[in-house]
């Protein structure tokens, strides 16, 4: 065995995987119990090692020693080309979140940014004056079909009149938009509700400036960042800043 791995330059290890996964044998164990491999182990062997390099699967392997043909080799790679190309893309959704929450955590907790237009799609309602009612909000999203995206992307909520509104980003929508614009930001990490709220009321007399036009302000949840910190939950204020004249 250790000549073998040596031969392939893989481990041990590696070569007992194979062998409890019943897709190598041994030519023949002697006496003292060392497992003998012969030129057709050492084939088998490189057989195996190229299918995981191409990354078919053990039972897909385990069906390929028992059933070598060009049609079956052919529809199994076409599978596995199909699944390779499925993770390389799970790969660059994954990447493009690390790249856009890596600022966040370095981000100051007041800035002016430049933010692009954001579609919204209203998930939820509730009275302004209470608090925000958990179970009926997630019947709700569940009933909406967000949900899969609910704690993986931004949450939005916007004071209208007398309620809240809650809103998710969608591309696709045009029921809200957020127009591209220069923002006044302030990134607030809260434990309780009372806190949000009196971050807002402080927000709302900072942003009363008299050359400033009246804009509402954007409390938008930041969901897939506060997975990063026990117990809190990251906010981030948003005004729209444009001059009056």
């Amino acid at each position: 065995m250790g000549q073998l791995a040596e031969l392939m330059a893989i481990s041990k290890h590696q070569i007992r995987y194979n062998e409890e996964k019943g897709l190598l044998s041994p030519a023949f164990v002697d006496k003292n119990g060392y497992h003998k491999y012969g030129m057709d182990q050492v084939y088998q062997l490189a057989n195996i090692l190229l299918l995981r390099s191409l990354g078919v699967s053990t039972a897909r392997i385990d069906q390929f020693m028992n059933n070598q043909d060009t049609v079956w080799a052919e529809k199994t790679l076409k599978e596995t080309l199909k699944e390779t190309e499925e993770k390389i893309q799970q790969l660059v959704l994954a990447k493009q979140k690390i790249e856009n929450l890596l600022p966040e955590i370095n981000q100051k907790e007041e800035s002016y940014f430049k933010l692009p237009q954001r579609n919204l799609s209203k998930i939820y309602s509730y009275p302004l004056k209470e608090s925000l009612d958990l179970v009926s909000f997630f019947k709700s999203v569940k009933n909406s079909q967000k949900n899969q995206m609910l704690f993986s992307e931004s949450i939005y909520y916007l004071f209208n009149d007398d309620q809240v509104d809650v809103y998710v980003s969608d591309d696709s929508s045009t029921e809200k938009t957020l127009p591209t614009g220069d923002y006044l930001v302030k990134r607030i990490w809260v434990e309780e509700e009372r806190e949000l709220l009196e971050a807002i009321d402080y927000f709302s007399k900072e942003v009363e400036q008299p050359f400033w036009k009246v804009s509402e302000i954007i409390v938008k949840e930041a969901a897939y960042s506060s997975v990063l910190m026990n117990n809190q939950i990251l906010y981030e204020l948003q005004y729209c800043i444009s001059m009056e004249g």
